[in-house]
């Protein structure tokens, strides 16, 4: 998927600026930055719950999958009947029969054989999410975004779901977008994309490309300082987003 956007908010603010992304197929790509850069309103613009000025390439908004931070799921249903209902109503699978193969696959690929009969309502924080993503995927959309969903998990538990959705991502060719402030799992990514905010206060892109390629950029061996470069020095950082931009612009320039 190719985007070229930018977004204007109302007067004369501008909230995202020359943002030129491509967002691969079968590979994992994790969007961070700092406070008030517009990783939200890109994610709305992908959806299309906002609009913007530019143009999406390679996609159809009904390809997308979103899964929120907080799952939306009926808790007095059972994580396998969840699945269920979400593949029967998708219409992907052709009978009642076939979409409950499908969501007992889906819940031994996500590792919830032992939860299958549980109520959502007795489930833990990343079970829920577990289900919400498998809920997603087994509809069979091609993009599936992610908002946020492993905040407030502890390491472990966020580790594995990180860990489950990119090698879904690698075998079944999706291309995954996810928002994240943990970078405790950075290198379960293929492709990290850094928002900032510049000093007019616009979102703007200080690095995007693979993730094992970050630290090497920012000059930092410790992915935690990368956030305390960009930030502004009123939010406890540097204030360094401006050079980053011009860093990266160039390097795009020299490809």
């Amino acid at each position: 998927m190719i985007v070229n956007i930018s977004k204007k908010c109302y007067g004369q603010s501008v909230a995202l600026r020359n943002i030129h992304l491509n967002f691969p197929r079968g590979k994992t790509t994790l969007i961070l930055g700092t406070s008030g850069a517009g990783k939200s309103t890109l994610i709305k613009c992908i959806i299309g719950e906002t609009l913007f000025n530019g143009e999406i390439h390679d996609y159809k908004k009904e390809d997308i999958g979103f899964i929120p931070q907080f799952p939306a799921l009926n808790t007095m249903e059972t994580a396998e009947n969840v699945l269920y209902w979400s593949a029967l109503f998708s219409r992907k699978y052709g009978s009642r029969e076939a979409s409950r193969r499908e969501a007992a696959e889906y819940i031994k690929l996500m590792g919830l054989t032992g939860e299958k009969d549980h109520l959502i309502s007795d489930l833990s924080g990343g079970q829920k999410q577990r289900v919400s993503i498998a809920k997603e995927l087994i509809r069979k959309k091609d993009i599936i975004i992610a908002d946020e969903i492993d905040t407030g998990l502890d390491a472990g538990v966020s580790r594995v779901l990180i860990a489950n959705l990119a090698n879904i991502t690698h075998k079944q060719q999706k291309t995954t977008i996810v928002i994240s402030h943990n970078l405790s799992n950075m290198m379960l990514y293929d492709y990290a994309v850094v928002l900032v905010r510049d000093s007019k206060g616009t979102g703007r892109i200080a690095y995007a490309g693979k993730v094992d390629s970050l630290k090497c950029f920012f000059d930092t061996d410790d992915y935690g300082e990368i956030l305390v470069k960009l930030n502004s020095p009123n939010e406890g950082g540097r204030g360094e987003a401006d050079a980053y931009i011009r860093k990266y612009e160039k390097s795009v320039m020299k490809r």
